[in-house]
């Protein structure tokens, strides 16, 4: 697999509309469980699955922060926390849009979709999913990020997401249905 999708140097530290990213590292294991937890079903809501379970353990999020950062290490996905006045308050992924089809076990089936395209998504506690969206479009529209095109992907269930979507003008739309939701991807 190529990773010619991303920049030579990834940056350690950007601070944008009033959120910061950093990467996602198995250093955040308590504030990024805290933040997990909080509020599990906007979680399962957003990931369209049964993660977190009630009784996800920190040891089961450690895993997942070795994973998110060997991803990350690998060149194979972008992972970053989100902190709002220093503490985590959620997360952004960063993957080719195919790639990041098959995490969710979508097929793109017969739409129409470039292979370098690149997809976000993300979830954030205690600011408008508009802020999330915003921030996360910009940051990553711009250098040292090339991205061809660059879509923000959510489903039918993150309402909010969907009308933050339409109020900042992502307007293009490809759409795959899942087991009990439509997924979409805006530009």
């Amino acid at each position: 697999m190529t990773h010619e999708w991303l920049p030579t140097s990834l940056p350690a530290r950007v601070d944008i509309g009033g959120l910061t990213f950093i990467p996602l590292t198995p250093a955040l294991v308590q504030p990024d469980y805290t933040a997990v937890m909080r509020d599990v079903s906007k979680l399962r809501a957003w990931s369209g699955q049964d993660w977190p379970t009630e009784t996800f353990q920190i040891e089961s999020n450690l895993d997942d922060l070795i994973r998110h950062d060997r991803e990350q290490t690998e060149r194979v996905a972008l992972t970053y926390s989100i902190l709002i006045d220093g503490t985590v308050q959620g997360c952004a992924y960063v993957r080719p849009l195919l790639a990041a089809l098959r995490t969710r076990k979508l097929d793109a089936g017969s739409m129409s979709v470039d292979a370098s395209d690149v997809v976000v998504r993300g979830w954030l506690h205690d600011r408008p999913a508009v802020e999330l969206i915003e921030a996360c479009m910009s940051w990553l529209g711009s250098e040292p990020f090339t991205f061809p095109r660059l879509w923000w992907q959510t489903n039918s269930f993150c309402r909010d997401q969907l009308a933050a979507c339409d109020a900042l003008g992502l307007v293009e739309v490809l759409r795959v249905e899942g087991d009990d939701r439509m997924w979409e991807m805006r530009a």
